[in-house]
């Protein structure tokens, strides 16, 4: 077993309990199997104690939307697995076939106090395929991963024909690529009601519907990219209504425009990255203090990193945008703790310091939401995964 003893640790649980002078004991497993004063607990026999008396305890950070291991450190986009033209419509790819493991970028996740992502493909195409959950640490793949197939990626806006050969050609409008998606929910809501011969069907176009009828049936989450204006919102919550399936929306740009519209279908959205320039027209609407807005509303808000795009490691620098903008530090937390998990549906196992939950535990010199915060360790699943020793 393992201890941790902490200035204070700041749970993230539904009480927003905070514990001075706290006590973290963790299980072989890498469970936590209590959490609270230090005095209210016997430290068992051979328990490996880790003191940390000036030091702030929090959960792992949670990014709820990067590309992670599948766009390297050190290569260029080209080189990279996050796209592929093989088809507008590739619901049948698995990013858990893109993973490098190796990648410098998990390393240094670690140090910025992250230590879960969802990681996935990206927006080339109207269905892109299967993103993957996985921690930031561990001796294998196959040990890091939390959910291999956690949510299929959809994405709007403008889908041009590209250079490379493609089986069937991309929408070239923004209605296109609705129209697509649309008709592919269609063929997936036919088929899982029967009401299609699966067998008349070539072997992949199959494969494809038994994807997409996972998320119309709730086995699988669909997250939605939404690239160029307030519209775009507008489009996908008609999907949604229309097929009543769940989603998270990401990028949501704009989104600070339709507050009610979101609210009223209880969609979560992954926003971001802030702190972009508005170099491009699909940033036009890109505001640091929208999250903050949308947080206040009743909105189930979460960052991203979008990784490489920002650095996995700034995660917790995204949220402190959000302290400039008006949040508490602890409201800012949610966004990359308990708001990104419950998105993900993985509320049950990470977000927050409870017993039975994964031993994901930063130790830091201060909040770790503020700038001048030291990551100091940073535990996933009860294995010390970084130390700035």
């Amino acid at each position: 077993m393992k201890a941790i003893i902490g200035k204070e640790i700041i749970t993230m649980n539904k009480k927003r309990e905070k514990i001075k002078n706290g006590i973290i004991l963790i299980d072989e497993n890498g469970k936590i199997s209590f959490v609270g004063k230090k005095e209210e607990v016997q430290i068992p026999d051979n328990t490996e104690i880790l003191e940390a008396p000036e030091s702030i305890i929090t959960p792992g950070l949670v990014d709820a939307h990067s590309h992670l291991g599948i766009i390297p450190e050190e290569l260029d986009w080209e080189y990279s697995d996050v796209n592929d033209y093989y088809s507008p419509v590739t619901a049948h790819l698995k990013a858990i076939d893109a993973i490098d493991p190796f990648d410098e970028g998990f390393k240094e996740a670690l140090e910025g106090g992250v230590t879960t992502v969802y990681t996935g493909p990206g927006s080339a195409n109207v269905i892109g395929g299967i993103g993957t959950i996985i921690k930031t640490y561990g001796k294998s793949l196959t040990e890091m991963v939390v959910d291999p197939e956690a949510a299929l990626k959809m994405a709007l806006g403008p889908k041009r024909q590209q250079e490379y050969k493609s089986k069937t050609p991309y929408p070239t409008s923004r209605m296109g690529t609705v129209a697509l998606l649309r008709t592919w929910l269609l063929k997936a809501k036919r088929y899982s009601e029967g009401k299609m011969d699966g067998e008349k069907l070539d072997k992949e176009e199959r494969i494809i519907l038994q994807v997409i009828a996972k998320v119309l049936s709730g086995k699988m989450i669909a997250k939605i990219h939404l690239s160029t204006s307030p519209d775009e919102i507008l489009s996908i919550l008609r999907i949604i209504d229309e097929f009543k399936f769940y989603a998270t929306i990401d990028h949501v740009f704009g989104g600070q425009l339709l507050l009610d519209e979101i609210l009223k279908r209880k969609v979560p959205v992954v926003y971001g990255p802030p702190m972009l320039s508005k170099v491009a027209a699909y940033f036009k609407y890109m505001a640091d203090d929208a999250p903050v807005m949308m947080y206040r509303k009743g909105v189930s808000v979460s960052l991203m990193t979008d990784h490489p795009v920002i650095p996995e490691k700034h995660l917790r620098l995204l949220a402190a945008v959000t302290v400039k903008n008006g949040l508490t530090l602890d409201e800012a937390l949610e966004l990359v703790t308990i708001n990104p998990a419950k998105a993900l549906r993985i509320e049950k196992q990470v977000e927050s310091i409870e017993v039975g939950k994964d031993a994901d535990i930063v130790i830091a010199s201060g909040h770790p939401i503020k700038p001048k915060t030291r990551i100091e360790k940073v535990l996933v699943m009860g294995k010390l995964a970084y130390s700035s020793e």
